[in-house]
């Protein structure tokens, strides 16, 4: 299925044929969650119930409809094409997280590493969902008059906030989102950008934060 077909595809559903607003404000929600949950250093049990309700949703709402699996861009039919650009940015990025690693001394293997670039993927899939498919997408049939001018920064700047206090975090998650936020709207595809999204992360942790996330969740 080619990228216009997608898009066809994905103009033949009326606004009103699911709750934007209702996601909208659930995903904004989720989000004022987490720096709480953070806070009080509990975010392995928020990754835990968020993960739970929204694989819930999702499989409520393929049951209503599957043509939903595509739309939101749980989709195998322009993989390669979709990859090609979260492609181009993720090796930019690493690279750049790379030469600081080594300048910083932070560039070493890590006991958690390979847990990390198997299991992030996977939480990277389920934001990239909530950023792309019930943030940027919704607000795009909200305002198609504004299209990009309304997602493209409010998609940005939320996704960034969530991050918050962390200040290098936020401009980190802002800028990605600036990037992959495109790429979503080029290819209507979410495995590319969750699959970068993990491992992104965790080389920004590691070599930039020099933080270890496995023991942010777990503690051990």
């Amino acid at each position: 299925m080619g990228t216009d077909n997608i898009d066809r595809e994905a103009r033949n559903f009326s606004p009103r044929s699911t709750p934007q607003r209702v996601e909208l404000g659930a995903v904004v929600f989720t989000g004022l969650l987490h720096p709480f949950f953070t806070h009080f250093g509990a975010k392995g049990l928020f990754i835990f119930l968020a993960s739970v309700f929204w694989i819930g949703y999702v499989g409520w709402r393929i049951r209503q409809d599957s043509r939903l699996w595509v739309k939101w861009g749980f989709q195998a039919e322009n993989l390669l094409p979709a990859f090609l650009w979260p492609t181009v940015v993720f090796v930019v990025a690493t690279g750049a997280m790379a030469w600081y690693g080594v300048w910083s001394g932070r560039l070493f293997w890590q006991e958690h590493i390979l847990f990390l670039l198997l299991l992030y993927p996977v939480w990277g899939i389920l934001q990239q969902f909530l950023v792309q498919a019930l943030g940027v997408a919704n607000l795009m049939e909200l305002f198609p008059k504004q299209g990009w001018v309304v997602a493209m920064p409010v998609g940005a700047v939320l996704f960034s906030l969530v991050h918050y206090p962390n200040g290098w975090l936020m401009i980190a998650t802002g800028l990605m989102a600036c990037l992959f936020i495109p790429c979503y709207l080029r290819d209507r595809n979410l495995w590319p950008l969750g699959l970068y999204h993990g491992w992104l992360g965790t080389f920004f942790y590691l070599w930039v934060l020099g933080k270890d996330p496995w023991m942010e969740v777990f503690g051990r």
